[in-house]
């Protein structure tokens, strides 16, 4: 391809890379020294669950575009990882990861925030930008420099499981705003924002990760609402988008093709909203990608229909060979393969990677502050659905022998997430506590109030449903139809999805926390028991749809 200089300059100049003239030359300079292999290395983004220097060989090898790393590692093995790979890479490496915080994508020896629906429940912009401040400035301790967040899908079914608590809520106005609070707080901190999942999540119920999803509005309605949210990410300044594995088939010529392989949808994103920046694909590994052809044939058919790097290319040298076959055979036009890598490097010179691929240095005091930050939005986000009976505040005196019911195992698809810890902050404030063990009998006389715990985030790759484990809580069937509403005063407490109303409407009392964090389950406790007030605004509507007479009786 004969690159057209005036062109590429003016638009890499432009938002959302923002290219001085040495960013500019540093593009073009590297750009024409390099092989057709070259390019298409830089195109690789694998997932790197091994940092050992035997599996980040092949990848420095065929000198790929970046590295996706998990960031509950320790920050020390990260940020050393991080040096090495970079010192070790002729073009400076884009080190991504999903900051989405919550249990499953906290750092392990950073903050532990809430997730996105939790900080909308604060209804403050502040906190909105302070999540997006954590995200960047402990990502780049850990030698991170690109977070694929914000989520700015709609959560508008509420059986979506790989949605819900991930997203800001369901509003495209309060969405909107979320997005680009986030987007300006995590890039003006030094690293590259990425909006997902385009052209947007949250009205199929089904997961990408097993099924190529569908939003299936109109072009009216679409416009409407995730249309306004993209529009409102690009005027943020959005460095990066992330294309779905989701069809919209108003818009396509080929109803049901994953966005990630169709060029309508993505031609949409460049052409009728105007966005410049780099597009990467969803995970190639998932489903919803594999579904739609022969993977020798999707990898290269991803690059040409507009995305421009291919996440987590799980078979890394075949997938090399795929795409250079599809050069060879006319599936990828070089023309398009030498578009993508030039938003790539323009990407890395945006964040200054060119000049300083450096770790940037941790300091204490302002992980203190980050910490503080977390435990005023946990304590802003608790929000209280309805307490018709009155049972709050929760105090020794009034209730002094307590029932909790929980699930003992706790998993995401990751692996075990840790007990919760609610039982034990009510011991010691003084109260008798007993942990149900699920299939033991319950004598009513013996407690003085139930409290329910459930703890079910949204979570990608999730098998299954977020509602309660009734099975998990009081044992298998048929003791999954009791309920004790009627027998003891009994609350629920949600440490994840907001809409448990929908499965249990007779319970008289529920707390939405939407996260189990450890600062949220204090200050959820602090909250049942009086010590702070109840400050949270539930992002959705909690109730579901349900009738008026469910809804308060």
């Amino acid at each position: 391809m004969s690159v057209d200089f005036e062109y590429w300059c003016n638009l890499l100049a432009a938002s959302p890379f923002s290219l001085d003239h040495a960013g500019c030359q540093w593009v073009f300079n590297t750009f024409g020294h390099m092989s057709q292999e070259d390019k298409i290395g830089q195109t690789l983004l694998p997932l790197a669950r091994d940092l050992s220097p035997e599996a980040m060989a092949p990848m420095l090898r065929l000198k790929v575009g970046g590295i996706h790393r998990m960031p509950s590692r320790s920050r020390e093995v990260l940020r050393t990882n991080a040096a090495e790979l970079q010192s070790m890479s002729e073009i400076p490496l884009l080190l991504s990861a999903d900051l989405e915080f919550s249990e499953k994508g906290s750092f392990s020896d950073g903050t532990w925030l809430t997730n996105q629906m939790g900080v909308a429940a604060t209804g403050k912009d502040a906190a909105i930008e302070q999540m997006g401040e954590i995200a960047a400035v402990e990502g780049a301790w850990c030698g991170f420099n690109w977070t694929f967040t914000p989520v700015i899908d709609l959560d508008l079914n509420p059986r979506s499981s790989v949605v819900n608590t991930r997203s800001f809520g369901s509003s495209q106005e309060s969405v909107s705003r979320a997005a680009e609070l986030y987007i300006e707080a995590v890039q003006r901190n030094g690293m590259a924002a990425c909006a997902k999942h385009w052209p947007g999540d949250g009205l199929d119920e089904r997961d990408q990760h097993y099924v190529t999803s569908i939003n299936d509005l109109s072009a009216d309605e679409w416009r409407a609402t995730f249309g306004k949210v993209y529009r409102r990410a690009i005027t943020a300044g959005v460095k990066t988008m992330m294309a779905g594995h989701i069809a919209l088939p108003v818009f396509q010529t080929s109803p049901g093709r994953a966005a990630s392989l169709d060029s309508d949808l993505l031609r949409m994103l460049r052409e009728e909203l105007g966005f410049q920046g780099l597009i990467v694909s969803d995970a190639t590994a998932m489903v919803g990608f594999l579904s739609q052809g022969k993977r020798t044939d999707l990898m290269p058919a991803c690059l040409q229909a507009g995305c421009d790097m291919v996440l987590f290319p799980d078979r890394l040298e075949e997938d090399f060979r795929s795409i250079q076959n599809g050069l060879e055979n006319g599936f990828l036009s070089p023309g398009r393969l030498d578009e993508a890598v030039l938003r790539i490097l323009a990407l890395k010179a945006s964040l200054n990677l060119h000049a300083s691929p450096t770790v940037r240095d941790f300091t204490e005091g302002t992980l203190q502050t980050h910490q503080s930050w977390a435990q005023g939005i946990a304590e802003d986000s608790i929000t209280l659905v309805r307490d018709l009976p009155t049972l709050l505040p929760l105090t020794p005196e009034k209730y002094p022998r307590m029932l909790i019911l929980q699930v003992a195992d706790r998993h995401s698809p990751s692996g075990p997430l840790p007990p919760l810890q609610l039982a034990n902050m009510f011991i010691k404030h003084g109260f008798e506590v007993t942990v149900h063990q699920a299939g033991d009998s319950i004598n009513h006389d013996n407690y003085d109030v139930a409290l329910y715990l459930v703890a079910e985030e949204g979570l990608s790759g999730k098998l299954g449903s977020l509602k309660p484990d009734w099975s998990g809580l009081h044992g298998a069937f048929p003791l999954t139809l009791y309920r004790l509403w009627h027998d003891i005063p009994a609350l629920m407490v949600s440490f994840g999805s907001p809409y448990h109303l929908y499965d249990a409407p007779e319970c008289g009392t529920l707390v939405n926390a939407y996260s189990a964090v450890p600062d949220v389950q204090f200050a959820a406790f602090q909250a049942l028991i009086g010590q702070v007030p109840f400050r949270g605004q539930c992002p959705v509507d909690p109730f579901w749809g349900l009738l008026p007479s469910q809804r308060w009786s």
